[in-house]
């Protein structure tokens, strides 16, 4: 992808992911903390997909080549 308005729109998305991923992980540990298994299995399957996500809008950032 080359620079401009493209290149931070996925720098952004990229960040926000990231964002989110970190505050799933913490609620991974919490309800983990509480013995929430349910809910665990929960946020551990959310956190697959941001990851997934992530991955994707990051494979964007690389330089083309």
């Amino acid at each position: 992808m080359k620079g401009g308005a493209g290149r931070q729109h996925v720098d952004a998305l990229s960040s926000a992911l990231a964002a989110f991923g970190k505050l799933v992980r913490a609620a991974i540990d919490e309800s983990d903390r509480v013995n929430d298994e349910d809910t665990n299995d929960i946020f551990i399957e959310i956190s697959r997909g941001v990851d997934k996500w992530l991955w994707m809008v990051e494979a964007h950032l690389q330089p083309e080549g």
